[in-house]
């Protein structure tokens, strides 16, 4: 396993998330931990000798792209659905949109005609459909480069493995779609092998990768919306639309500027609090580090004690 240098700190960039990316030297700690965590052992030279044709069928099971692709319909299973349904509804916010919106949980939003909520939506978020549709297509892009990210690691991985568990006779029956009994053997392993050291390094390999792009990758979510106003607060509004918002959603004007005057500190108490988890995680991860390393160095000392008084013992008995 990779030592950890115990003196390595992780820092975390002065100015805060807000300013965007994390500190470099984080990601950097971040992903040598992970690679450190997660080495399998190295393959016997017997299995390095069928690694050629266990690379080929961790082709044919992995195809270049399938993982992003698989990743992105899944995504696009989820939530297409519910873009649907809400265009069925005859778009605009939700009950629970304009609950979350405005903050007013105390009040019955969902008797709100489909019409009053189209006329809100329109107050407060004039482009809601093609954010919405901006989120949306975002969320798919970013799932498919994620696991585009992973899919090589785990395409390595899983050639590691199917060398290491199966012999040059199995490894050309299984090029051949897994037939006769050694098909059994692969129907018992097919499941449990996806667990294999191999797999998780692999895949574990690429997550400086992934870390690298991440800043990027997030940095898209804000891009997804640019050019696009951002939604309108109460003052925003217009003394007409304030009036007209406060009638339809039957509370007083007072009540639903402090109301969402109150939504936007919370949400900025939200990110602050955010931040310092975040901050606090990666402490608790140098942390962590730290007490791993001190832990390895411990036990090798133990192991050098043990070693003297073995050669002490050996020399005692030459002596007799």
């Amino acid at each position: 396993m990779e030592e950890v240098d115990p003196d390595a700190q992780i820092m975390v960039d002065e100015e805060g998330p807000d300013e965007g990316e994390m500190d470099a030297e984080a990601l950097a700690m971040v992903a040598s931990i992970f690679t450190a965590m997660f080495q399998a052992d190295p393959l016997t030279p017997e299995a390095e000798a069928r690694l050629p044709v266990a690379t080929s069928i961790a082709a044919s099971l992995v195809p270049e792209g399938v993982y992003g692709e698989m990743m992105g319909q899944m995504m696009d299973s989820f939530l297409s659905p519910i873009l649907e349904m809400a265009e069925m509804d005859g778009g605009g916010m939700s009950a629970s949109d304009l609950t979350e919106y405005t903050g007013l949980h105390g009040q019955d939003l969902d008797s709100l005609t489909q019409e009053e909520r189209i006329e809100l939506t329109e107050m407060f978020d004039p482009v809601y459909e093609t954010r919405s549709t901006a989120q949306f297509d975002m969320i798919v892009s970013t799932a498919d480069a994620v696991f585009g990210t992973l899919e090589p690691g785990v395409r390595d991985g899983l050639a590691k493995a199917y060398a290491s568990r199966f012999d040059a006779t199995e490894l050309a029956e299984l090029q051949a779609f897994f037939a006769t009994p050694v098909g059994a053997k692969y129907a018992r392993q097919s499941m449990v092998i996806n667990t294999d050291p191999q797999v998780i390094s692999g895949m574990m390999q690429s997550i400086p990768s992934l870390l690298e792009q991440l800043p990027v990758l997030l940095e898209g979510f804000e891009d997804a919306e640019a050019g696009l106003p951002e939604p309108r607060g109460y003052e925003d509004l217009t003394p007409s639309e304030q009036r007209r918002a406060s009638e339809i959603l039957g509370v007083d004007q007072l009540e639903l500027r402090e109301s969402m005057a109150e939504v936007e500190a919370n949400e900025k108490e939200l990110i602050e609090a955010a931040a310092a988890a975040t901050e606090a995680n990666l402490d608790a991860m140098a942390d962590d580090v730290d007490a791993a390393a001190d832990e390895a160095e411990a036990s090798v000392d133990e192991g050098e004690e043990q070693a003297e008084s073995f050669e002490d013992a050996m020399e005692d008995i030459g002596e007799e």
